[in-house]
Parts: structure tokens; C-alpha cells; sequence
């Protein structure tokens, strides 16, 4: 008999996308190959005893997370937790030095970062109402100890780097059972064959993700603009990625006035068909010299291995990204605007990367369905 494995997202996530949609499609995809019957939701209606093994997905942001795991431990059924985890400290930084819109509100009546998370939890439940039986919980028992209580209920945590399972035992003061379980590139990008750049130019600067302020698009641009008075060279700078108009009003304004200011930005946030898809992304990596990211935080840096895969030059940020990314990505400080410039000029003027054929078959969709199968296995042992 196959093992029967519910793997469940936050409220939203098929509507929305984003990295985590990315994990949960491809995960599931590839452990179907492996023989393991997925199925995937995204609210409370399900029935845990219809299942072997429940695999959850994020603990931070969501508050569903804890009635999800509450009504799976109800059942005594087997927990698996992908948290997707953020470093704590880093995100503080972020809303302490760089807010806009709502997260001022946030900044100035929170010191916590975890009364922060549950304030944006409120915010948002406002305009999705099926987030707010989770946020109320998570208000009456405390955002941190709802999430303290998944790790404690969960039988093994996948993580995606070695440091996030550091910060998760230093923030939350727990023992956990942890795997590293490293997100994989999709095949697309190691095989992408387009014979010339989507743009009709080459060696740019590519920024792709969502046009929010923790991807930090802005002082990427500033970087850019010095970089381009430094070296006097025309230099292009592409960014693709959602508009965030709604959830992130006034650093879209700023985004989107900078772009209309510049004649050397090239913005593609949506095509006739709507947003660029995840697919069609590759020959935009594989013709650009540069991809960037200077996010404030990250889980790892998936985007910049999608470029080294691609044959493209990458610069990105944080300790995770280290971890995965070794000595094939130079690294920049997102709240340093010379730091991110050097980083881009290091990169802009070295050769193409070589990937070994190691960091290639580590970072596959197919073996990280294959960790995750062991991962269900060693459950089901107990």
C-alpha cells in the first residue's frame, strides 16, 4: 500500500504563489514518482485519519499552522514540519530600519517581534476573514507559544539549511528532530535552450521576486545608479516580479516612480497572460551577467541558484545563502548600498560560473522528494 501524505499550506497559498506554492507543488510532484499519494489543502476542512502521515508547511506569519497541527495531534497522527523558517533577529532589523506603509503602525507600538506578527496577522484578516479564527487563537495563547507548541508536536522538522534549525532550537528554546531537506531548482533552468534574450539585450542585471521591501529593490536601484556613474558603462537593470499594490501601497509608488524615471530599468511585472510564470523565467536568467538578490531575509537563496544553473553570475545576502551558495555568489549588506555595488561589480566583471555536478544533483526537486520520503519512513518506523 502507498503511504497516504496530506500536505497542508497556509490559507491562500494556490491563490497567491509564491516560494513556499513553488515547494509544495514540486515536493508533492516528485514524491507521486516515488509512489506516495499527495494531496494538498489549504484550510481546516480535512480529515486526518484519511492519512498516514500529515506534512505541514511554514510556522512563521501563519496562524492557521497551529490548528492545523492541533487537530492533526488530536487525531494522533504523524506531524512532519516544513517551518520555513526566517531568522528572528533579521526580520526585527528589517522592520526596525526599513518599513513602509502599515509596518510603521507596527514599528512603533511593538518591540516584540512577535506582537509585530500578530498585529499583520490582524491587518490582513480584515481584507481575508478566513485567517481570523487562527489570528484570535494565536492572540489568546501568544503567537510565540502557539508556534513553540508545533515544534514540540512535530515528529521530525525539514529544514532547508543546517542555520535554520539553529535559530529555530535558540528562538523558540526547544529540542527538535530535524532534517535538511535543501529546495530544489526545476529542471527548466539547467535545460532552458533559448537561443536569444526575451529582452533583446544582454549581460544585465536581474532582480526577480516580489516588489515588496524585504526584497529591497529600491537600494538595489541605488546600488545600480552608482555602479553606473562609477564605471561609466549603460548599464540595465531588469526586475521581474509581482506588484504587491495593495499590501505594499507606498514602496510600490517609490518602486514604480523609479522605474519611470530611468530609461535603463526594464520592469516586467506581468505579460497578456498575467504574471510571468515560473517557467517562462529561465532565459531572463540565463541572458542577464548578474542576478541579485539583497533581500533583508531569507530562508536560502533559491533564485540565486537558479541563475548559477542558468550560467549567470549571483550576489545575494544573509548567512543561509552562504550555506548553499559557498564561494560561487558574492554577498552584500541589504541595509548597505556600497556593500550591494561592490558585490554587483565583483560579479558583473568575473566570468561565467562553473556548477559543479555535485551542487547540481544536491539542489534537485527529485532529491529533495527523496529525503522527504526517508523522512516519512523513519516516522513511520516509530
Amino acid at each position: 500500500m502507498p503511504i497516504k501524505v496530506l500536505m497542508l499550506g497556509r490559507i491562500g497559498l494556490l491563490e497567491d504563489g509564491g516560494g513556499d506554492r513553488i515547494q509544495v507543488e514540486n515536493t508533492a510532484e516528485e514524491l507521486g514518482k516515488l509512489g506516495v499519494e499527495v494531496s494538498i489543502k489549504t484550510d481546516l476542512n480535512f480529515d486526518p485519519r484519511l492519512y498516514d502521515i500529515v506534512h505541514v508547511f511554514q510556522l512563521d506569519w501563519t496562524p492557521e499552522t497551529y490548528l492545523y497541527a492541533k487537530k492533526v495531534k488530536k487525531f494522533k497522527k504523524p506531524l512532519v514540519l516544513s517551518p520555513i523558517h526566517h531568522n528572528v533577529e533579521e526580520v526585527k532589523k528589517f522592520d526596525d530600519i526599513y518599513v513602509f506603509d502599515f509596518r510603521k503602525i507596527s514599528k512603533v507600538l511593538f518591540k516584540n517581534q512577535f506582537h509585530r506578527d500578530t498585529f499583520k496577522n490582524v491587518y490582513r484578516s480584515i481584507f481575508d476573514l478566513r485567517k481570523a479564527k487562527p489570528t484570535f487563537f494565536s492572540i489568546v495563547l501568544g503567537f510565540k507559544n502557539t508556534q513553540r507548541q508545533i515544534l514540540e508536536w512535530s515528529d521530525i522538522v525539514l529544514v532547508q539549511t543546517g542555520k535554520e534549525a539553529e535559530d529555530l532550537v535558540k528562538t523558540f528554546g526547544v529540542n527538535i528532530k530535524w532534517k535538511k531537506v535543501s529546495n530544489g531548482v526545476s529542471k527548466v533552468f539547467e535545460e532552458c535552450t533559448t537561443p536569444e534574450s526575451p529582452l533583446g539585450f544582454n549581460d544585465y542585471i536581474l532582480c526577480v521576486g516580489r516588489i515588496e521591501p524585504r526584497k529591497n529593490q529600491l537600494n538595489i536601484v541605488k546600488a545600480v545608479e552608482k555602479l553606473r556613474n562609477e564605471t561609466a558603462r549603460d548599464l540595465k537593470l531588469v526586475f521581474i516580479g509581482p506588484l504587491e499594490g495593495k499590501k505594499h501601497f507606498e514602496y510600490s509608488r517609490l518602486f514604480l516612480k523609479e522605474v519611470q524615471s530611468k530609461s535603463w530599468i526594464t520592469y516586467i511585472g506581468k505579460k497578456q497572460s498575467g504574471k510571468v510564470s515560473h517557467v517562462e523565467i529561465p532565459p531572463y536568467f540565463k541572458f542577464a551577467k548578474v542576478c541579485v538578490s539583497a533581500s533583508w531575509f531569507e530562508t536560502t537563496g533559491l533564485t540565486s541558484l537558479e541563475a548559477l544553473i542558468c550560467g549567470t553570475n549571483a550576489v545575494a545576502s544573509g548567512e543561509r545563502a552562504k550555506e548553499c551558495l559557498g564561494d560561487y555568489a558574492s554577498y552584500c549588506q541589504p541595509d548597505d548600498i556600497d556593500s550591494i555595488k561592490e558585490a554587483i561589480k565583483k560579479e558583473y566583471f568575473a566570468p561565467r560560473p562553473v556548477i559543479s555536478d555535485e551542487l547540481k544533483s544536491e539542489y534537485t526537486w527529485e532529491n529533495a522528494a527523496k529525503k522527504t520520503l526517508e523522512a516519512y519512513n523513519s516516522v513511520l518506523a516509530k
